[in-house]
């Protein structure tokens, strides 16, 4: 079933802010890796419109029945009240990041990967011992570039963090 696309009217069967070409061509541009194919991109993007409902989001919803949590109303932007029918270009890059980041997350779990090698010692066999991961990079999905995108738009500093179940 092809994405259906909101464009600012609030429509509650829309399931993404962007189209399988352009998070392509946003993968290419950021440096992430996407599966090179359209049903498959869709369905991150999709993925990455029900992750955004976890976030608290400045405003108030234009529509009950929405299918995403943008459009909103009582959103203030660069010190001007948003008029509720315009789609922030963060919000739409936001969630373009949060899906490549929800696939490196596919492909390389984040309870998988490892720290800094902190002793390494080779005597007949291997001995490698990793430090535990502390930084940014070692967190499912908070922490990254998507909350770039969407800092200016939710509650806090840490409004958005995403835990996986």
């Amino acid at each position: 079933m092809a994405l259906v696309i909101e464009d600012g009217s609030g429509k509650a069967d829309a399931d993404s802010f962007a189209t399988a070409a352009e998070l392509a061509q946003f993968a290419v541009d950021y440096g992430f890796t996407v599966p090179a194919g359209t049903a498959d991109q869709e369905s991150l993007l999709r993925r990455a419109g029900v992750e955004m409902w976890r976030f608290q989001w400045v405003g108030n919803q234009f529509h009950d029945e929405q299918g995403l949590p943008w459009p909103r109303y009582y959103t203030i932007r660069r010190g001007f009240m948003a008029d509720g029918v315009s789609l922030p270009r963060a919000i739409k890059l936001g969630q373009m990041a949060l899906a490549c980041e929800i696939y490196q997350d596919d492909t390389d779990p984040p309870e998988e990967r490892t720290g800094a090698v902190t002793r390494e010692r080779v005597e007949g066999a291997v001995d490698v011992q990793y430090a535990e991961i502390t930084s940014y990079k070692g967190k499912p999905v908070s922490g990254r570039q998507s909350d770039g995108f969407f800092s200016k738009y939710t509650l806090g500093q840490y409004s958005g963090k995403l835990v996986r179940a």
